[in-house]
């Protein structure tokens, strides 16, 4: 297993800072969410593109994947569509700056199947759109988005997150869409704030797993999950990497630190290096 950053933990580095900083500390890899202290688009500009590439080349440190925002769950055909051709541009982007991988969600359901103390992610759709017509929308834009996919040599990962926080449901969705282009990201935090185990949600989804992001969250006295340093928090972190490793997983495992979605939190300067280290020693632990 390889060790990754992500950009969504140092929102406002620059693309040079990202990569010094990236090898400075050890990681093997990085990969974009954010630049300029929001997500990245399609709309990312040529230079950008060639600086992210070049400086891959320089510092050996492949781009791992490119993080979308693409969901499919909206009943509007429309806005499922709109989404469909975001993703279709950061499917261009990722094979610009070289990326193998791009981040999809899926998408939102209704209450109270996400739903937390705090956040109910992905968002509400409107009343009587259920669970398994939410999942044949995704599975859908994920079918249609797969051939573009293909011809760029990519594989489009969809996270369990939002409406797929469930491995469960993820699998649902995973199961309708057999393209091997469209596979699965196991966000370890949220299937177990779904209260499904590390080996529950191998068993669901295992064969398909291309990706992981692996960050720790602790429950506040309002119930909320939010984000805490590696080794801190509720999620069975070592689990996770002893079952991995069990089972084979050679890929990529991205280090997440949601500092943009939570600016109150340890700045990167503190969470990267502790995040690294802290994982490196369960890796040798075994």
């Amino acid at each position: 297993m390889r060790l990754c950053l992500t950009t969504l933990g140092c929102p406002n580095w620059t693309i040079p800072r990202v990569f010094a900083e990236a090898a400075r500390l050890g990681y093997e890899g990085v990969e974009f969410r954010c630049l300029g202290g929001k997500p990245i688009t399609p709309a990312l500009p040529a230079e950008d593109r060639a600086e992210i590439r070049r400086l891959s080349r320089e510092t050996g440190l492949p781009v791992v994947a490119i993080g979308a925002s693409s969901a499919f769950s909206h009943p509007n055909p429309a806005v499922r569509a709109a989404q469909e051709e975001d993703l279709r541009g950061m499917l261009q982007l990722a094979a610009d700056v070289g990326a193998p991988m791009v981040r999809a969600y899926g998408g939102g359901f209704p209450r109270p199947l996400t739903q937390d103390a705090g956040r109910t992610y992905g968002g509400d759709l409107p009343e009587g759109v259920g669970r398994d017509v939410a999942c044949a929308y995704i599975a859908e834009s994920l079918d249609r988005m797969a051939p573009r996919a293909g011809e760029l040599g990519l594989t489009i990962v969809v996270e369990t997150h939002d409406g797929l926080s469930s491995a469960r449901v993820a699998a649902d969705v995973l199961g309708r869409v057999r393209s091997r282009h469209v596979q699965a990201l196991w966000d370890v935090l949220h299937p177990t704030r779904m209260g499904e185990t590390p080996r529950a949600v191998w068993d669901l989804i295992g064969p398909r797993v291309r990706h992981v992001h692996f960050k720790d969250a602790a429950r506040d006295p309002s119930g909320r999950w939010r984000a805490v340093l590696l080794g801190e928090g509720e999620v069975p972190l070592p689990e996770c990497l002893r079952l991995l490793r069990a089972e084979g997983y050679a890929g990529w495992v991205t280090l997440e630190w949601e500092k943009y979605w939570e600016p109150e939190i340890a700045e990167p300067e503190v969470a990267l290096p502790h995040m690294i280290a802290t994982a490196r020693r369960w890796l040798a632990e075994g």
